[in-house]
């Protein structure tokens, strides 16, 4: 399980100017609301790029990870 997550918000206030659009919302492990992505016209447009930023997320994440295991992998243990 992934310590953060992405929630699609959409603006339902009278008289404002995001009534009526949708947004992703990237909130951290701690609950702590990170980011606010652009705003979409549609729901599914706003869940489209949801989808795609938790790729983009996983795949940088699983990176630093394989990353970080070739370099301990790869660490001298003389001294140990």
């Amino acid at each position: 399980m992934r310590p953060w997550k992405l929630e699609v918000v959409s603006g339902k206030w009278a008289n404002c100017e995001f009534s009526g659009q949708h947004w992703v919302r990237f909130v951290g492990g701690n609950g702590e609301i990170v980011f606010n992505s652009e705003t979409y016209p549609t729901r599914s447009a706003a869940v489209q790029a949801a989808d795609r930023a938790a790729r983009a997320f996983g795949e940088m994440v699983t990176a630093a990870i394989c990353a970080t295991m070739e370099a301990v992998v790869e660490a001298p243990t003389e001294g140990i």
